[in-house]
């Protein structure tokens, strides 16, 4: 198999016939992160970008090197990171302080059929790859047990045989980002016990409650008995300079100072069998706290069996060691931005976006309108678009952009404005008011973590630079 460098994220490269030129082969190499690929049925082998790599440091030794990818040497490796979150999952907690996500499951890379009339196999990532994972376990799991009557107990025996994982800095990825860690099938099939509930939400420093209790049941036929113990994942401030949350720029708190301290009323427990004991577990706020930043913390509690042959449970706990409201919304100062129009440059003489508001069905174009990229760095329960005058007067509401809220970050928004103003929301029926060509302006307010939807005070506010409508004549 002949290799030469390439210019493209992925490629194929192989061996060919002498007569007619057709693949014998084809060696496919991906970089570290890339979805979308669509793989016909043949002979074809995959490596990562470091294998080509290497592959190639050999060819510029042996030019008549030659790849064997047959079932012959096959084996398989572990891959560590193939349990780290991927770096494009949503973080929590959720607009309400929830823990969100709750469960994590395979979804990056993955390799699987696909539309015949395109592929039979294909690699993608996303949580449509994710979820029927999980719905697969549901199913074995109802195949086992019956039918429940809540899904509330199939998400229990979820989180509570989820695996702690570690992330891209090989440490234990906080809760933010997993939720209660990486489905267990073989856990959750094995389970004669459960934990309730099971995750513990501690809010922010504000509405912190400390005081929590656990209820451990047996439904087996024996007792269990367990032990207690805290598992705690690394604190971090969840916001740089741009207020971007992801893996190259969190900042990381490993000293014991800046984890919760957590205490058991009992440090072992049994539990007979079709019986449940209750534990009561206190938290305390982590001592230690940066000076500027927002430190949020979590963990696990954990509940493992004295009996090495059953599967330890985890309860996963999250909290803010500080005022949830004064948590920034938009990721300043790169977002909130006004997009370009597309009626050419400004200038130092007209500083000011024109946009032609020209039907979208005849240009197919969104830079026509008045167009916002609006990046959250903090969910949110209320989003309000409204339209202002050149000299900063309300005029009413964007419609399809006002009452809206965003339950995790990272969340692109994109906000653009059609030209029509509206007064009175709670009326569906109103037609809206046709803006005329002027300057305008937009203010996004975004409601803060525990605000009043009705509190103007509880509002983050961002204003647009000024913009012109000019349509055509």
């Amino acid at each position: 198999m002949h290799l030469e460098d390439w210019k493209h994220p992925w490629e194929y490269f192989g061996r060919f016939d002498n007569e007619n030129l057709n693949p014998l082969g084809r060696l496919v190499i991906l970089p570290d992160i890339l979805e979308g690929i669509v793989l016909d049925l043949g002979n074809n082998a995959i490596i990562d970008s470091r294998q080509a790599d290497s592959l190639l440091n050999y060819l510029k030794t042996n030019k008549d090197l030659e790849l064997d990818f047959s079932d012959k040497y096959g084996y398989m490796e572990f891959e560590p990171y193939s349990v780290v979150p991927s770096v494009f999952s949503s973080w929590g907690l959720s607009e309400e302080f929830n823990i969100k996500p709750e469960i994590s499951a395979p979804g990056q890379m993955m390799i699987s059929t696909f539309p015949v009339n395109l592929s039979p196999y294909a690699i993608e990532s996303g949580t449509s790859f994710s979820s029927p994972y999980v719905a697969g376990i549901a199913a074995l799991y109802i195949e086992i047990f019956g039918k429940q009557q809540s899904i509330e107990q199939l998400k229990t025996s979820f989180m509570n045989y989820a695996v702690p994982n570690i992330d891209h800095n090989n440490l234990l990825a906080p809760v933010l980002i997993q939720g209660a860690g990486l489905v267990d099938a073989f856990g959750v099939l094995k389970a004669t016990s459960f934990v309730y509930p099971p995750k513990i939400n501690l809010n922010d420093s504000v509405h912190f409650n400390g005081l929590q209790k656990l209820n451990v049941y047996n439904s087996g036929r024996k007792e269990m008995k367990y032990k207690l113990s805290h598992l705690p994942a690394q604190s971090f401030n969840g916001y740089n300079k741009t207020f971007e949350r992801n893996y190259l720029n969190l900042e990381y708190f490993t000293n014991q100072e800046q984890y919760a301290r957590v205490v058991f009323d009992y440090d072992q427990i049994a539990v007979p069998p079709g019986s449940s004991v209750e534990v009561s577990v206190s938290f305390t706020l982590p001592k230690e706290l940066p000076k500027d930043g927002h430190l949020f913390y979590s963990g696990w509690i954990e509940i493992i069996p004295i009996d090495e042959n059953m599967p330890m449970m985890t309860v996963p706990y999250a909290g803010l060691a500080d005022d949830a409201r004064s948590l920034p919304i938009f990721q300043t100062p790169s977002f909130p931005r006004l997009l370009n129009s597309t009626e050419g440059a400004v200038t130092e003489e007209d500083p000011i976006e024109t946009y032609s508001l020209k039907p979208f069905n005849i240009t197919l174009n969104l830079y026509d309108y008045p167009f916002l990229n609006l990046n959250l760095a903090t969910p949110t329960q209320n989003i309000i678009t409204e339209i202002l005058d050149v000299n900063r007067n309300p005029l009413g509401w964007v419609k399809e952009f006002t009452g809206i809220k965003y339950r995790k970050v990272p969340v692109i928004v994109f906000v653009y404005w059609d030209g029509l103003i509206y007064n009175n929301l709670g009326d569906v029926t109103e037609p809206g008011t046709l803006a005329p060509d002027g300057i305008y302006l937009f203010r996004i307010k975004a409601l803060k973590m525990y605000g009043d939807i009705n509190n103007e005070k509880d509002y983050e506010s961002w204003v647009s630079p000024k913009f012109r409508i000019k349509r055509s004549a």
